[in-house]
């Protein structure tokens, strides 16, 4: 029998079913979801890319260092440590992680590309997205969504841990220029190319399987390894080779998990590279720059931004 390496005490998400607390639900078409939206963001990062050179070109030394010195052969890295990493919250008895899990990404990379912390709205995005509801939802929708119309400001649809309502009208300053899959190809990514895309994009949103064990860690590098399935998303946010861990953000609060060894916030998980099947449909999204303007180019291959009028009801602008 394998040892565990993790500790299990009472933690705030055990005051709620589990079931209210996962909800990322991975659609039968994943792959064919995941190569055309590779396909999209490869054509969409050129431009942006392009732009970005351009006005590099014309203002030298303006733009934030888009590293900051991660390479995938370090054998730790922790985002946090960098400054780029957004605080801890807490989704409820709301099966809405997969929002979290795109917007604590969405969050991390503005903070990368534009050295600017926002708080954004995951409520913007469960109620008008269309990507999933409190009974669960799809973060490969979720971050379409946030390059066709990004979301508002935490302050400007506040957390409410419902469905709805809808937020017509509503502004979103927030969005992205592309997103993609870390590899399109299979389920869990490699340790190496999720390391990869973790130095080149930021941190990603994953899926895992929390189970009784996950909801009660308090500490140590969980090695549960049930490997059945994924139902939650998570935040990876770096590793630690010496623990042969990755370190996730969770949406659960800081009345649960540690610190990851850095600062007092917990709601931080170590986790063995491959229990739980960690990094399962592993997604990159890349914040837009507010240092550049992009080209006609760009707003021809992004669908027009749609507002919602009512719930499953969706007009385009003008119309």
């Amino acid at each position: 029998t394998r040892k565990l390496t993790f500790k299990i005490g009472y933690t705030t998400a055990m005051d709620k079913p589990l079931n209210q607390l996962t909800g990322d639900i991975i659609p039968t078409n994943i792959r064919s979801i995941a190569q055309q939206a590779n396909k999209t963001a490869v054509e969409l990062i050129r431009i942006d890319n392009k732009a970005r050179d351009e006005f590099i070109k014309i203002n030298p030394g303006k733009l934030p260092i888009l590293k900051l010195g991660c390479i995938a052969s370090l054998s730790a890295w922790d985002w946090r440590k960098h400054g780029k990493v957004t605080p801890v919250k807490n989704q409820g008895g709301c099966g809405s992680c997969w929002a979290f899990g795109v917007i604590g990404a969405l969050e991390s990379s503005y903070l990368i590309r534009n050295s600017a912390t926002t708080d954004e709205s995951e409520q913007f995005v469960l109620a008008n997205s269309g990507a999933g509801s409190c009974a669960g939802g799809n973060r490969a929708a979720a971050n379409s969504y946030l390059v066709s119309t990004g979301t508002a400001g935490e302050s400007a649809v506040p957390y409410l841990g419902t469905s709805g309502p809808a937020n017509p009208g509503v502004t979103t300053p927030y969005d992205a220029v592309a997103t993609g899959f870390v590899n399109p190809a299979v389920e869990v990514p490699s340790v190496g190319e999720l390391k990869q895309a973790l130095c080149e994009y930021g941190p990603l949103s994953v899926s895992v399987n929390a189970t009784g064990y996950f909801q009660g860690y308090t500490g140590g590098v969980f090695n549960e390894g049930a490997n059945s399935t994924t139902n939650h998303a998570v935040v990876l946010i770096g590793w630690d080779d010496s623990k042969g861990a990755w370190l996730i953000k969770n949406s659960w609060g800081t009345g649960w998990g540690e610190t990851g060894g850095y600062g007092t916030e917990r709601g931080y998980m170590w986790i063995a590279y491959g229990s739980n099947l960690v990094g399962r449909w592993a997604q990159w999204i890349r914040a837009k720059s507010t240092f550049y303007v992009l080209p006609a180019e760009y707003h021809r291959l992004v669908p027009k931004r749609v507002i919602i009028t009512r719930p499953g009801v969706m007009t385009k602008p003008g119309n």
